[in-house]
């Protein structure tokens, strides 16, 4: 049943009203018994619940954080700075430059995927007061998805610190740098929606002694909070 939903909502959305989650039509695609079906989930807004769970861990993205290119290129900027990267000027600069390469690609790869389409579409109804079916067990999954991504996304902070010499300011953790980094990457992309043309376009800026460079504002935000969060590890 969550096989045959997941391709569904992957292929066509999920709909606020669920109209495209009917549990009959379900049990007939995917040939399951009927009364094994509602033993189980009594009602579509409980099936809907589980199938956001399953969404989610179909993504391949979900379990590391980063989507496979961005890992890449992660990666080659570091790769590409490891004589630089043995001075802390080097380290930070080669930070710069992953930030500014990764952010928006990562952002905007994210944002294409169908699990977190579902993500925004039913947070941003539940936000607003809109009448969504089962809502109280909904926002239960969804902050479960949000906990899980953002301790995933912790343990991927943890890792570049540690490439990048660099330990989370006191008082502070991995986890707190997580959960500010999505509030950031949630709210440009949210009006990024409605006003393409003030958030998509680059900035020509001079953030490090290495001279301008093109960034994407949401870079640049991420790199604001990341040099907030951290500091160098003393040598």
């Amino acid at each position: 049943m969550l096989e045959v939903a997941v391709e569904r909502v992957q292929a066509e959305g999920l709909l606020l009203g669920y109209e495209n989650i009917e549990l009959e039509d379900l049990i007939r695609v995917a040939g399951v018994p009927r009364s094994t079906v509602f033993r189980i989930w009594p009602d579509r807004a409980a099936f809907v619940a589980d199938l956001l769970r399953a969404l989610f861990e179909a993504d391949p993205n979900f379990g590391s954080g980063f989507d496979q290119q961005t890992l890449s290129l992660l990666d080659e900027v570091i790769a590409a700075n490891a004589d630089a990267m043995r001075t802390v000027e080097g380290r930070q600069i080669a930070l710069r430059e992953a930030i500014r390469a990764t952010v928006a690609h990562n952002m905007f790869t994210v944002e294409t995927t169908p699990a977190w389409r579902v993500y925004r579409t039913l947070s941003a109804a539940l936000a607003s007061g809109d009448a969504v079916p089962g809502g109280e067990n909904i926002r239960v999954q969804l902050e479960e998805i949000v906990d899980r991504y953002v301790v995933r996304m912790a343990e991927a902070y943890r890792e570049l610190n540690t490439v990048f010499g660099l330990r989370m300011r006191e008082g502070l953790s991995e986890r707190d740098l997580a959960v500010a980094i999505v509030a950031v990457i949630d709210g440009i992309g949210d009006h990024r929606r409605i006003s393409p043309a003030l958030i998509g376009s680059s900035r020509n800026v001079a953030v490090g002694p290495e001279g301008a460079r093109e960034w994407h504002l949401a870079a640049i935000a991420v790199y604001g909070v990341y040099t907030a969060f951290t500091e160098n590890v003393p040598v």
